[in-house]
């Protein structure tokens, strides 16, 4: 599967949508208007275009690019929350059903986008919604496919943070800092105009491969007794039932310190925080 085709198809479908439309569903678009832009053409169900989507997902079949309901030849159950649409099943000579339902599966696994076209109320026009499919049945020969706006053409490439782990958290504590000597009346401003999704980001991170004996030998001297406070451990955990204490380096692996039982003890949650934050 090929990620760099797959978001270059999902911007290549938006820019197709948005040659008819703004806005979540084109209403009366002209057979001659799909045909024209690669929509949707022929006679079948589901348009693939092998030519052109034929090694996004794979080498041997190409991707779904849109599905035809007409009502007329399945029950698909049409609303306008989506379709569940039946697989193909006609009486054409080779393998063009068998191909279009594998144009359908690589659609699902890649997350790609689809135009559903049904029949607008001019009956010699056509609505398009913009569907994900959700649901992909292979025993009942059926698809959900939701419908969705315009926003799932938006695929822009999650950012690269060349950052290790720890420099990552004290830069967004300074941010944190900096938002503490502000008033609440401008950060509850700030709040109300922020997207509420966060945007994801690539992290690369730098670690240490530890030495699992140095943290199974440290936990073992400390009993469940944190070395620093010289509290019970908080709780136990649900993975081996042992007392729950983290193993922290005193000087730490990133400024030369040895990954040692003689540079390492174990402390509670509370200390460790207090270790590196306080």
């Amino acid at each position: 599967m090929n990620n760099l085709s797959i978001k270059q198809e999902i911007e290549r479908r938006g820019r197709l949508f948005n040659a008819i439309t703004y806005v979540d569903i084109a209403v009366g678009v002209t057979a001659g208007q799909l045909r024209e832009l690669g929509i949707y053409s022929g006679a079948a169900g589901v348009w693939v275009n092998t030519e052109l989507t034929r090694g996004i997902v794979s080498d041997n079949s190409g991707v779904a690019v849109s599905i035809m309901h007409t009502g007329k030849d399945y029950s698909d159950d049409f609303s306008e929350q989506g379709i569940h649409y039946d697989f193909p099943s006609t009486q054409r000579n080779g393998s063009h059903d068998k191909n279009e339902i594998q144009a359908l599966k690589n659609c699902y696994e890649a997350k790609i986008p689809l135009f559903v076209i049904s029949k607008s109320a001019n009956k010699k026009l056509r609505d398009v919604h913009i569907g994900l499919i959700e649901n992909f049945d292979s025993q009942y020969k059926k698809a959900y496919i939701k419908f969705v706006s315009l926003n799932v053409f938006n695929v822009n490439e999650p950012q690269l943070v060349r950052d290790t782990q720890a420099k990552y958290i004290n830069k967004f504590d300074a941010l944190v800092n900096k938002s503490q000597v502000t008033t609440s009346a401008k950060r509850q401003k700030r709040i109300l105009a922020a997207d509420h999704k966060p945007k994801k980001v690539l992290r690369y991170i730098e670690d240490y491969a530890r030495n699992p004996d140095v943290v199974a030998e440290a936990l073992y001297k400390a009993n469940g007794i944190c070395e620093a406070c010289h509290q019970p451990a908080p709780f136990i955990k649900k993975s081996n039932g042992e007392p729950y204490l983290e193993v922290h380096h005193i000087i730490p692996l990133s400024e030369g310190g040895e990954d040692s039982l003689e540079n390492v003890q174990a402390i509670c949650p509370n200390c460790h925080r207090k270790m590196h934050f306080g």
